[in-house]
Formats: structure tokens, sequence, C-alpha cells
């Protein structure tokens, strides 16, 4: 009875084993199969990464563009000048060329004439 006791016990532990054995090689399997799908989806999402990073340099260089083309219209609406402003600059930068001279007389239309080009030139230059 002993030896066939033995016995039992040699194919339970065999079985034992050999169910060890496919668990531990399942298990390796599995291990193998998950750190391939792992290594997909990485893959994957550098693939993401690299398109998404794509479509942000995209968007910055649009931004630019609107930018850009917001200045060029901000330089063109800047001065609206009324002529009577108009006329308070001439007289004011007429008044200055005429102190500078101690108000010596017979200059104030020559005065007059230049500070208008001078301001009709500043006007049209912005």
């Amino acid at each position: 009875m002993k030896k066939e006791l033995e016995k039992d016990d040699a194919k339970k532990t065999t079985k034992k084993k050999a169910a060890a054995k496919k668990k531990a090689s399942s298990k390796k399997k599995v291990a193998a199969k998950k750190t391939a799908a792992k290594k997909a989806s990485s893959k994957k999402t550098t693939a993401k990464k690299t398109t998404a990073k794509k479509s942000v340099v995209k968007k910055a260089a649009s931004k630019k563009k609107v930018a850009s083309k917001k200045k060029v219209a901000a330089k063109k609406t800047e001065f609206s000048i009324s002529p009577r402003e108009r006329y308070e600059m001439i007289a004011t930068m007429a008044y200055y060329r005429a102190e500078k001279r101690n108000f010596a007389p017979g200059y104030d239309q020559q005065d007059w004439y230049e500070c208008e080009q001078i301001v009709d030139a500043m006007i049209n230059k912005s």
C-alpha cells in the first residue's frame, strides 16, 4: 500500500508540476501578448503625438498671420484728424517758429505755408 500511495503521490506531484508549467507558460504568453500590445499602443500614441504636434504648429502659424493682418488694419485707421485739429496743429507750429525768430515781422505767411506742408506730410504719411 505504501508503494501505491507513493506512486499516487508521485503522479500527483508530476501532475502539479505539469500544471504549474502550463500556468507559467500561459502566464509568459499572456505577458508576451501584453508587452506586444503595449508596444503597439505606444507606437500608436507616438504616432498620435507627432500628428498632434504638427497640428499645433499649424495653429501657431495661423495665429501669426491673423495678428499681422490686424496690425496692418490698425495702421491704416490710426489717424483721423478733423480740419479743426489740423488748423490748430499748423497754428501751434507757426507760433513756435515765430517765437524762435523773436516774432520778427514779415515771416508770418511763410511760416504758415511751411507748417501747412509739414503737417499735411505728417497726416498723409500715416
